[in-house]
C-alpha cells in the first residue's frame, strides 16, 4: 500500500487554486447562490438586472469565455449554476493553455 509505482504517482492529481482563481470562483458561487437563494430575484426585473450584472462580471473576469454566462438569459436555464460552469470552462482552458505552453518550452530546450 505504501509503495506506489511511478505510473500510479502520475495519475494522482490535485487542484491547487491561486488567489485569483479562488476569488473568481467565490464571485461565481455568490452569483449562483443569489440566483437560487432570494425568491425576490425571480421577478423579471430584479432577476434580469442580476443576470446583466453577472454577465458583465463574467466578461470582465474571464474575457470572451465570460460570454457563456449569457446563457442565464435563456428561459428555464436559471436552474443550472451557469456562472460556476463558466468558471470551470475558463479554468480548464487556462490549464490547457499553460500545459501547451510548457510543452512548447520543453520542445524548445530539447
Amino acid at each position: 500500500m505504501g509503495r506506489e509505482t511511478r505510473s500510479e504517482l502520475k495519475t494522482l492529481k490535485y487542484i491547487a487554486l491561486t488567489l485569483d482563481e479562488t476569488a473568481k470562483l467565490v464571485v461565481c458561487v455568490l452569483l449562483d447562490i443569489a440566483e437560487y437563494a432570494f425568491p425576490v430575484l425571480l421577478s423579471p426585473i430584479v432577476g434580469d438586472i442580476l443576470d446583466i450584472a453577472g454577465v458583465g462580471a463574467g466578461v470582465i473576469m474571464f474575457g470572451w469565455i465570460g460570454l457563456l454566462s449569457s446563457l442565464e438569459f435563456l428561459p428555464l436555464v436559471d436552474f443550472f449554476p451557469i456562472f460556476i460552469f463558466t468558471w470551470i470552462v475558463w479554468y480548464y482552458l487556462k490549464k490547457e493553455k499553460e500545459k501547451s505552453e510548457l510543452e512548447r518550452l520543453k520542445e524548445k530546450w530539447k
